[in-house]
């Protein structure tokens, strides 16, 4: 097993040092830093976690799913133009084995791809309770299980808190100290974490605690036009309402999914 991911767990505690840790601001002024990969504007960037929260049905899944298939083809998505395909880790802890199936037949038909790629990997709660291996991503065995997979990824995509923390309360802050050492672990591998939640009430922010959204750089909330929406597409309003690097935004997207073409199949359509 790739221990990468372990061996930062562990690193709970660190020993007293006797020198300066501190680094001149001059240094980091002057020093030549690579800039993030920007692999979806406002979504997904390399190196940072965004967290997209919606209510149930909400298409948060279905969103991340045609994310997941773009970003493992290297197809353009939501803005992104084509480019070369990185290694997607796609963990659902809701949909059987035929849903994903069947999700994903549309979305690859839809980009054009009739043999998908090998570059996305798919690990799903049917598989992982038949061989006794699901996840607590609130624990530290519970990331361990599935580090050699997520060291081998570029993108993960955790779909969702609900379904792949049991453990945790979510009203609870000290329920999720494992999972944002994780995630930030994750992230300063370089990796981009896109993490499904759950709206609150309202359908204004994600549901819980503030640290749930603690080692998170990006908050996106997703919410459905019920005016414009119909029995053959669905219309779903993005907006950012957290963000490390620029100002939050209100609407920056809405995407369309569903019958658009009235010929029985599947496609989704942007506009910004």
């Amino acid at each position: 097993m790739n221990d990468t991911l372990l061996d930062n767990q562990s690193q709970h505690t660190s020993p007293p040092y006797s020198v300066s840790l501190s680094e001149s601001v001059f240094d980091i002024l002057y020093a030549d830093i690579e800039p993030p990969k920007v692999i979806i504007p406002n979504m997904l960037i390399e190196g940072e976690a965004t967290m997209l929260a919606a209510h149930a049905g909400g298409a948060k899944t279905f969103i991340s799913q045609y994310i997941a298939a773009c970003v493992s083809t290297g197809s353009g998505c939501f803005g992104a133009p084509p480019s070369s395909p990185l290694n997607v880790l796609y963990i659902d802890g809701e949909l059987s084995a035929y849903q994903i199936q069947q999700r994903f037949r549309a979305i690859f038909s839809d980009l054009g791809y009739a043999t998908p790629t090998h570059t996305l990997q798919i690990m799903h709660k049917q598989h992982l309770q038949q061989v006794g291996a699901l996840p607590d991503l609130a624990t530290a065995n519970g990331f361990s299980s599935i580090a050699t997979d997520i060291n081998n990824a570029d993108v993960v995509i955790i779909d969702n808190l609900s379904a792949l923390c049991p453990s945790a309360d979510e009203m609870t802050q000290n329920a999720w100290n494992i999972y944002n050492h994780t995630i930030d672990t994750m992230r300063h591998a370089g990796k981009a974490v896109l993490i499904l939640h759950h709206t609150d009430k309202n359908g204004i922010s994600y549901r819980g605690h503030s640290e749930i959204a603690r080692a998170v750089d990006n908050v996106i909330i997703a919410k459905k036009d019920t005016t414009l929406s119909t029995h053959n597409k669905t219309v779903i309003d993005l907006k950012k309402t957290k963000s490390r690097n620029a100002p939050s935004r209100e609407t920056f997207m809405s995407i369309t999914f569903g019958d658009l073409r009235y010929d029985g199949g599947f496609s989704m359509q942007y506009r910004l």
